[in-house]
C-alpha cells in the first residue's frame, strides 16, 4: 500500500487532478468507478472524463509521504501544477478539497504549524532554567487536565494540545473522504479513539 499524493492527468488538454490517499490504488479505482457510473463528485472533472472518454485520462504517483504530511504535501503539489486554476487543472469547486477556500492567511497558518514541529520550533530542546515558564507554578487547572490526560481521559484542551489544526483537517478527510476508521485513525496520530470520536461528532474542533 502506498500512500502519498497522486495525479489525473488529460492527456488531451494537459489539465490534471492533484489528490492525496492512504491507499493510492484504491483512491484511484474509487475515482474510476465514480467516473466511469457518472457519480464523480468534481463535476469539472467528470464533465471532461464524459467528453473526452476513459483512454485520455492518465493515472501517476508523484509523491510518496507519511499520513501526517498528506496536507500539506497535496497544497504544495497543487500549487505547483496551480491545478485551483480552471485553465489548468480540476481542483475547482470541490468538496474534497474545500480547504482551498479559505484564505491564504489560513492555509500559512495551517503550514507554519506542521513546519514548527520538533526541532523547528523556537522552543525545542529549551529545558529546565532556560525554559520561559521555570520556576512558574502551573495552574490548578491545568494541573487537573494534565492528571485527567494521563489517565487517558480526552478533554478538549489536551486535543488542542496534542493535534493541530492541519492534524485535524488530516483526520476529517481520512475519515469522511477516505472512509478510514476511528480507531485506525487514533493509532496513526497516536491519540485515543475518545480524542477522534470528540473531532468526529463535533465536540471539539468544530471551527474547522
Amino acid at each position: 500500500m502506498k500512500t502519498g499524493i497522486y495525479k489525473i492527468l488529460n492527456k488531451e488538454n494537459n489539465k490534471v487532478y492533484i489528490g492525496s490517499a492512504v491507499d493510492i490504488k484504491k483512491r484511484w479505482r474509487d475515482h474510476k468507478w465514480h467516473l466511469i457510473h457518472n457519480k464523480h463528485h468534481n463535476s469539472h472533472l467528470q464533465s471532461s472524463w464524459n467528453n473526452y472518454g476513459i483512454n485520455s485520462f492518465e493515472f501517476s504517483i508523484i509523491f510518496e509521504c507519511s499520513i501526517t504530511e498528506l496536507l500539506v504535501n497535496e497544497l504544495k503539489f497543487i500549487t505547483l501544477y496551480n491545478s485551483s486554476n480552471s485553465n489548468f487543472g480540476y481542483n475547482v469547486n470541490d468538496p474534497e478539497h474545500s480547504f482551498l477556500n479559505k484564505s491564504h492567511t489560513e492555509k500559512t497558518k495551517q503550514i507554519l504549524s506542521f513546519q514548527k514541529k520538533g526541532n523547528k520550533n523556537p522552543m525545542y530542546g529549551k529545558c529546565g532554567d532556560k525554559h520561559p515558564n521555570y520556576m512558574k507554578k502551573t495552574p490548578i487547572e491545568i494541573r487537573n487536565k494534565i492528571s485527567l490526560a494521563k489517565k487517558g481521559i480526552a478533554t478538549h484542551r489536551q486535543t488542542n494540545v496534542k493535534l493541530s489544526i492541519l492534524d485535524v483537517t488530516n483526520i476529517k478527510k481520512l475519515y469522511y473522504i477516505q472512509k478510514i476508521s476511528q480507531p485506525k485513525i487514533a493509532r496513526q496520530f497516536n491519540v485515543s479513539y475518545a480524542t477522534i470520536n470528540n473531532i468526529i461528532t463535533k465536540k471539539t474542533w468544530r471551527c474547522i
